[in-house]
């Protein structure tokens, strides 16, 4: 089985901090594809791209490689290699390099899905572009997923996305939430609607929040962010 799945977003978000606020329209492309190698395992490509600034600017790329193996039915267990580049005040592109396992566990009941994600990641940034190069950003990230077929058009979705940093000198304990609510439309047998909401919050001061360093020094700003979303998908 091989499935290439296209999602463009049209995004329009607006973020708050204490001293600042903005309102911004971007767009952002993702291409997913999946190959079946064996009924246990899967390979998969998800390529993103954003352009941001009222879609004036590109501003982030992202490739994530990865191989997915089925333990069961409900269970899977994931590894991959995410290859980032993202657009600093400087007009200098910082470069990321980003690893992580993850196992994900499912549940049917009825109408209903839950599902459960517990990723294990660690990042190291471009020694020439940060001062943080050398030194691995380690992440315990939990995410929870409530889905509900309301019938063969609509599922509505709810999601609440935990980080945890593991190493961080300034930081214990949570670190940031994401809060997702939206729904899916089927407009046709392989083509997606979606709308969606996310918001995000950071709870600490701390470096590596934002590790494009916007900010020359530890006191960095609690920032809270608020994506409005409409997403279309097919499937070939």
């Amino acid at each position: 089985m091989k499935q290439i799945t296209l999602i463009l977003l049209f995004i329009s978000s607006y973020g708050f901090a204490q001293t600042y606020s903005y309102n911004d329209a971007q767009v952002w492309f993702n291409l997913y594809l999946e190959k079946k190698i064996s009924d246990k395992f899967l390979i998969h490509l998800n390529q993103q791209d954003r352009w941001t600034n009222n879609v004036s600017q590109f501003n982030f790329a992202y490739a994530d490689m990865g191989v997915t193996y089925k333990i069961t039915k409900n269970i899977k267990i994931l590894a991959d290699y995410v290859f980032t580049q993202k657009l600093k005040p400087d007009q200098s592109f910082s470069t990321y390099h980003q690893y992580y396992v993850a196992m994900t566990f499912k549940r049917d009941i009825a109408r209903w899905r839950f599902m459960y994600r517990n990723m294990f990641q660690f990042q190291y940034n471009n020694p020439y572009t940060s001062d943080y190069g050398s030194i691995p950003f380690y992440y315990d990230r939990n995410k929870f997923i409530v889905k509900y077929e309301f019938n063969k058009y609509y599922t509505f979705y709810a999601a609440e996305e935990l980080y945890v940093p593991l190493n961080s000198p300034q930081v214990k304990g949570l670190d940031r939430t994401r809060t997702f609510v939206g729904l899916f439309y089927n407009i046709f047998k392989h083509q997606q609607l979606e709308l969606y909401f996310m918001y995000q919050n950071r709870l600490q001061n701390g470096a590596w929040f934002k590790q494009h360093n916007y900010y020359q020094d530890y006191n960095y700003i609690l920032e809270k962010d608020f994506v409005y979303g409409i997403g279309y998908s097919f499937e070939f």
